[in-house]
């Protein structure tokens, strides 16, 4: 993908704020859906507490995997690659 010359070069090759909040709510989501999806089968299976309390972990665990692949794994990627 080539940068337009016009536009000022990137600074720190990080991500930049698009994919930062990006990210944030995909945090927030993952634990959403693991949590929401703990409560219900805490309640088809009458194991009330303990199902969600593990979707939340499995959320936040989730979430936190995506953060990290996407802020800190893939523009190292793609910083190697420019390089090559």
């Amino acid at each position: 993908m080539a940068l337009d010359p016009r536009l000022p070069p990137r600074r720190g090759g990080g991500p930049d704020l698009g994919e930062q909040m990006g990210a944030g709510l995909q945090f927030a989501a993952s634990i959403a859906f693991f949590l929401l999806g703990g409560m219900w089968l805490d309640r088809r299976l009458g194991t009330d507490p303990w199902l969600l309390i593990a979707g939340v972990m499995v959320g936040g665990v989730a979430g936190f995997w995506s953060i990290y692949r996407r802020l800190v794994v893939l523009p190292r990627e793609r910083d190697r690659k420019e390089k090559r």
